[in-house]
């Protein structure tokens, strides 16, 4: 998709403030160089690309390597997302930070719409919508261009995207994703970047964070693909909901907002609790299990459902110890 005659005015004919670009990468060797090639083909010059090598095992490394001092390369032991995308805002330069994961890819006019839609409006932070890439039956992908046309068409998420005070909102969907988000560095400086406590949802915790502080800008044109993986459903679930962590704090401590209602949030809290559980029914530990579907009874939600699976997980549970 070129970028429209308006935008370029924008951004090319006037001050071309530096962007930050930060890439965390963990074993991806088989997609990073898409990623960061994607960066690259960008149309606005200004931009520094920062890739945190997070204590990869695979060849992660080598490829990263290749690319000399078109990049500016990181590394770490692994320590996960949020420790390497927070020693990526430590050494940027840039006026804004752009995020990419390591397996997602950038249309080539990202960063020159976006910034010319944040000057137009005065936004200190903006997110877009995305085009959700998924393989095909043999496992490959479509290439980038093809998703970025017509063929992405059908795939573009249909999340709510707001313009102007989102917290409402987030409660109930983490509707910012990462790998679209351009933010003033000094931002997130302020707020104090990533909670490195988190192993998962660090950036949902963010936004959340910086709901409070600032309004954002919604973008309605996807900027980026977010790859889907096919061993994704059947990975080993996490100990630790996260998701419904990251929740709980952000209501003990700002409240549960004007619009989103007591019975909507009950509802999003059983949602994650029963999700959780379910995944740990499925492929993860029947104690575990067992916790996340009573958590989601007594959020009144899917009391059948929850019921029987509790049930199921419990005598499961009964039978490991037996």
């Amino acid at each position: 998709m070129p970028v429209s005659t308006q935008n370029r005015h924008d951004v090319v004919g006037e001050e071309q403030p530096l962007v930050s670009v930060i890439i965390p990468a963990y074993n991806c060797a088989a997609y990073i160089r898409e990623a960061i090639d994607s960066v690259l083909a960008q149309d606005y010059p200004a931009l520094e690309v920062i890739v945190i090598d997070d204590g990869s095992t695979d060849g992660t490394g080598a490829v990263l390597a290749s690319y000399g001092k078109q990049i500016r390369l990181l590394s770490q032991e692994n320590r996960g997302c949020a420790a390497a995308r927070n020693a990526g805002i430590a050494h940027a330069q840039g006026r804004y930070v752009a995020f990419l994961d390591g397996d997602d890819v950038w249309r080539p006019d990202k960063i020159c719409l976006q910034l010319a839609a944040m000057r137009r409006s005065g936004h200190a932070m903006s997110y877009s919508r995305f085009i959700v890439w998924r393989p095909d039956a043999d496992g490959g992908y479509p290439s980038a261009e093809r998703m970025f046309g017509e063929d992405g068409a059908a795939h573009v998420s249909d999340c709510v995207l707001l313009t102007g005070d989102t917290y409402d909102a987030l409660l109930l969907d983490c509707i910012v994703w990462t790998s679209t988000v351009m933010v003033e560095r000094e931002v997130l400086i302020e707020a104090g970047g990533f909670d490195e406590s988190l192993q998962l949802g660090e950036d949902y915790e963010l936004w959340l964070r910086l709901s409070r502080r600032l309004t954002m800008l919604g973008i309605d044109e996807p900027t980026a693909l977010y790859r889907q993986h096919p061993a994704s459903l059947t990975r080993s679930a996490r100990a630790i909901n996260y998701e419904y962590l990251v929740l709980k704090r952000a209501l003990e401590t700002w409240g549960g907002g004007a619009s989103g209602g007591s019975a909507a949030i009950e509802k999003r809290l059983a949602g994650s609790a029963f999700n959780h559980g379910y995944a740990h029914y499925r492929h993860g530990d029947a104690r575990i299990g067992a916790a996340s579907f009573l958590l989601c009874l007594r959020h009144g939600h899917r009391r059948t459902k929850s019921l029987l699976l509790l049930l199921a997980c419990a005598g499961r549970a009964m039978l490991d110890r037996g």
